[in-house]
């Protein structure tokens, strides 16, 4: 068989694990240095299945045959608030995915919640500046409109005309995933106060630095906090990242930790029991993968390895405007690394800007 060849269901079935988590799980992206094992063909059906399809980037029909790169894909993280009386969603993660040309690597680029941008929609076709987040609120009644919405404030954002598929993931679906496995070993970087658990217990707990188990309610507050990381805390490690940089490095090790955890207790190599797991995530989970099935994206992404993946972050900061807190791109220097990422993204340059910005990069845990 050449590479031009189309793949055979064996062929299929050999694709790495990451390569099948990525396509099905879409946040999971975040952590592809996670994989290793090999899953069975037949759990290709069961991922097939799970996620919801929406034309999410409103291009209606899609044009198909063989994936080629270089790719940009959206991927937003979403956070239905338990408590919230408006019942909305919120793009509480938000990453562009690239891969190059060869598809034998990819970067994940980080967008701040919080970074203050141009938003041509902000409700009724008016314009105005907001935090990032607000397009997708502000985007309409369904998740397409407001996918959409996100999407062109980034397209104006970084310059990049058009995104080559798309998902939406909602963590409640991985935190049902802790409730199947039990618990998740989860490794603090500090001491921390947990903002989401002191509004919902009497009691202010503190959850201790380092590696210890939690239950799926901990977990949840664990993967959700920002306030904590905080560079007033003289014990917080800043090369974790603060705020949202910080939740989000959480975030990436909480599935990679997810991964592990279904390593040790079988759900990987075990049909029967991913099935349960592939259903928990996969329930969460909208994909617009441009025409192309979950299969098509593991085969053609087969080359990308564990070790090529760098997860990066912008050379944004805090700036307050009254009661209000912003991520901002300061002018000069940092404005222009991160024009010069937009302009990587676009010309499928991102290796050359990553060894030339080693400090925006995360580490692996």
């Amino acid at each position: 068989m050449t590479d031009t060849d189309p793949p055979t269901p064996k062929d299929k079935a050999r694709s790495p694990l990451w390569a099948k988590i990525l396509v099905g799980f879409g946040a999971i992206l975040m952590v592809i240095a996670g994989g290793g094992a090999v899953y069975a063909a037949s759990i290709f059906n069961q991922v097939n299945t799970a996620s919801n399809a929406k034309d999410l980037l409103g291009d209606g029909d899609k044009p198909k045959g063989n994936l080629k790169g270089p790719l940009n894909l959206l991927m937003i993280g979403t956070d239905l608030r338990v408590n919230d009386s408006d019942g909305e969603d919120r793009a509480d993660t938000i990453m562009i995915l690239h891969i190059n040309k060869e598809l034998t690597e990819a970067t994940i680029t980080s967008i701040p919640r919080d970074l203050k941008v141009d938003i041509p929609d902000c409700g009724n076709g008016q314009p105005c500046s907001d935090k990032i987040n607000a397009a997708y609120q502000a985007g309409g009644d369904t998740a397409e409109e407001r996918f959409q919405n996100l999407a062109v404030t980034l397209s104006d954002l970084t310059g990049i005309e058009s995104f080559d598929g798309a998902a939406i993931v909602g963590f409640e679906g991985f935190l049902e995933a802790v409730k199947t496995m039990g618990s998740i070993d989860l490794c603090l970087p500090m001491d921390m106060q947990l903002d989401h658990q002191m509004r919902e217990e009497d009691e202010v707990r503190t959850f201790k630095k380092g590696c210890n188990e939690y239950n799926s309610q901990e977990a949840l507050w664990i993967v959700r906090e920002r306030k904590a990381y905080d560079t007033s805390n003289p014990e917080f490690p800043v090369e974790y990242g603060v705020g949202d940089y910080g939740r989000q490095h959480m975030q990436q090790h909480f599935i990679k930790q997810l991964l592990v955890k279904a390593g040790e207790e079988g759900y990987i190599t075990n049909p029967t029991k991913v099935g349960a797991l592939i259903e928990d995530v996969g329930s969460s989970l909208t994909l617009d993968l441009n025409g192309h099935s979950n299969v098509d994206y593991a085969w053609a992404l087969r080359g990308i390895k564990p070790n090529k993946l760098s997860t990066v972050r912008l050379p944004s900061e805090t700036y307050n405007d009254g009661m209000t807190s912003y991520e901002v791109l300061p002018e000069g220097e940092p404005q222009q690394v991160a024009d010069d990422l937009f302009t990587a993204l676009k010309e499928d340059t991102m290796d050359e800007w990553v060894k030339k910005n080693p400090e925006l990069i995360n580490k692996d845990d």
